[in-house]
């Protein structure tokens, strides 16, 4: 597999993002001791390899904000991950981490880019070498990277596994897909729209009551923040406030293009530039 057109960039002391084709981002945090890798992409040439040779000679733990296959998919190249004990199953259903998945899903946001990309999907993006031994990370856990310190938050929403983390060395909150401009609010979370809403509400105020340990957030995806540059600091504050109008029965719907699908719009709950899917049903032809 092929490593060298593979983007990282190292937009904070010892943070480093790493681009995998506009799929997914891949965050690395490096201490005096050890790193921390939080996500494994969908597993697009060997990450393994960019990690080791060209960020950190370092020991380090590999931990997935959630079990979907654009986080999850690279999981089977290293020896252990770190997930959520509600996310400890891979999500067969919507986002599974199979080759055939990881493949339809490049080939998919490559479409919608319409960009040309370095790699191949049948070099490039190939099976597991392993199935990779599941560790159980619990609300609250602490890595301890020597000089600085990473804790990890559950917020369900997402899925019902999602994690959040934060930096406490360069105050900066990684949020996974918990949070970003087109989020998607999971269809296992409770038994209906509102109710899924109302989870997410309560994981999300959590952490933005947490806001005066952070001053920059991340999430797992660039493409409405780009690369190396956090999220504007009103999103998680509006999609809070998206998530409480649907839970009140009172948000604006309209339907748009469904970008990770082909030729099929879907329905979002929309408040201000956030808009809020719902996997359960928000789909139509």
């Amino acid at each position: 597999m092929r490593t060298e057109k593979i983007p990282y960039y190292e937009f904070s002391e010892g943070i480093f993002e790493i681009d995998e084709f506009d799929c997914a981002s891949i965050f690395v945090i490096v201490g005096e001791e050890r790193a921390l890798v939080l996500d494994t992409g969908t597993g697009i040439g060997d990450l393994r390899r960019v990690i080791e040779n060209r960020i950190t000679a370092k020991p380090y733990d590999v931990v997935l904000t959630h079990n979907h296959v654009d986080h999850a998919g690279g999981a089977g190249f290293f020896d252990s991950v770190w997930v959520h004990e509600a996310d400890r199953n891979w999500d067969r259903k919507i986002f599974p981490p199979t080759l055939e998945a990881r493949r339809e899903y490049a080939r998919i946001v490559s479409s919608r880019e319409n960009k040309n990309y370095s790699y191949s999907l049948d070099e490039d993006i190939i099976k597991w070498y392993r199935e990779p031994e599941i560790k159980m990370i619990s609300d609250g856990q602490v890595f301890d990277l020597g000089g600085r310190k990473v804790a990890f938050y559950h917020v369900p929403g997402h899925t019902r596994g999602e994690c959040a983390a934060i930096d406490d060395k360069s105050r900066i909150l990684f949020i996974g897909d918990a949070c970003n401009c087109n989020y998607l609010l999971g269809e296992d979370i409770a038994d209906n729209f509102e109710e899924s809403a109302d989870v997410a509400i309560k994981g999300l105020e959590r952490i933005w009551d947490k806001r005066d340990a952070y001053d920059r957030i991340y999430n797992s995806h660039h493409d409405y923040r780009g690369l190396g540059c956090p999220l504007a600091e009103n999103v998680l504050p509006d999609l809070i406030e998206c998530l409480r109008r649907i839970k009140m029965g009172i948000c604006d719907y309209r339907v748009v293009p469904d970008m990770l699908s082909y030729h099929k719009t879907k329905k979002v709950a929309v408040y201000k530039k956030v808009q809020v899917t719902y996997l359960g049903g928000g789909y139509q032809k």
